[in-house]
């Protein structure tokens, strides 16, 4: 038996991107998303040898957030570079049609769910995609992936509120694992946030949760405080997390997150890839503090 694991990953120019590879006690690999891998496709393949511990990874279950491309380009690239040395057994995501996406994102649309309709129907057959209407799971889905290993989807896209913005047709999975809760929010945005709240509101509460939309923008502070988390993962880049362009709002949920007292973070453009145990003994890692600095700091 082996020790089950979660990574965070980047890739070599830590872009903005978000990408999980997990892996269970019985070997089992679970990804999340898998980001945007730029011309670095190997590092990726890399990632998913290691935690397999096998030339030609299974990937037993895929879970994608949203049609966005540093989210979900990596399927793609890893189909049309690795396509017979990967196997996939599973896909999880629940995505807008084509004419929802031709209307939000209008041309761009292509350039992401063209690439993902080729990859998905390589693995699963012709006309796949299409037959299943873009939706492979559904609000409500338990979902169990191994020995006391369960992805509960909470939240899939809501048309009516989401209508010229992906972000909020993210679907937001929450992974319990030995009894430790990791909730992943994609980037989710404001009206998710308050749909979560709404639904589930104290029931919210995990161990670890994924900063929505990078940190940068995302859900507001009361749907933190309903999750309660005793560690955040940020898939966030430098120039994201210190908001160098000026018109992003990083530093100031940096400074929820600091004001909540969550002393363990991990933030890819400060960490790189990193790996961690599951369950995470805290006693056992490093705290960092996101808190932004002062002047007299």
């Amino acid at each position: 038996m082996e020790k089950a694991c979660i990574y965070q990953v980047t890739n070599s120019l830590m872009d903005l991107m978000m990408s999980y590879v997990i892996r269970t006690k019985n070997g089992k690999i679970i990804v999340i998303d898998g980001g945007y891998l730029g011309e670095d496709i190997t590092f990726f393949m890399d990632i998913l040898k290691e935690a397999s511990g096998s030339d030609t990874p299974v990937i037993d279950a895929w879970f994608l957030t949203h049609m966005h491309q540093d989210h979900m380009t990596a399927v793609a690239m890893l189909m049309e570079r690795f396509g017979k040395d990967v196997t996939v057994k599973k896909m999880y995501f629940n995505f807008p049609d084509r004419k929802f996406m031709s209307r939000v994102e209008g041309g761009n649309s292509y350039y992401v769910y063209d690439p993902f309709e080729k990859a998905y129907d390589s693995i699963f057959g012709p006309g796949s995609l299409h037959a299943a209407n873009a939706k492979t799971c559904f609000a409500g889905d338990k979902i169990v992936l191994d020995d006391n290993c369960v992805m509960d989807v909470l939240l899939v896209m809501c048309p009516e509120q989401t209508e010229n913005n992906i972000n909020d047709t993210s679907s937001v999975f929450r992974l319990t694992i030995d009894g430790q809760t990791i909730l992943f929010l994609g980037d989710s945005y404001v009206n998710a946030g308050q749909r979560l709240l709404d639904k589930y509101g104290k029931e919210l509460k995990s161990d670890i949760v994924q900063m929505a939309h990078h940190g940068q923008s995302g859900v507001r502070l009361d749907v933190y405080e309903a999750i309660a988390p005793k560690m955040c993962l940020w898939p966030t880049p430098t120039w994201v997390y210190d908001n160098r362009n000026g018109n992003l709002q990083t530093l100031e949920v940096r400074s929820w997150i600091h004001d909540m007292g969550i002393e363990y973070n991990t933030v890819t453009g400060v960490h790189g890839t990193v790996c961690y145990s599951l369950p995470i003994d805290f006693d056992k890692i490093d705290k960092y503090d996101v808190a932004v600095p002062t002047a007299n700091s």
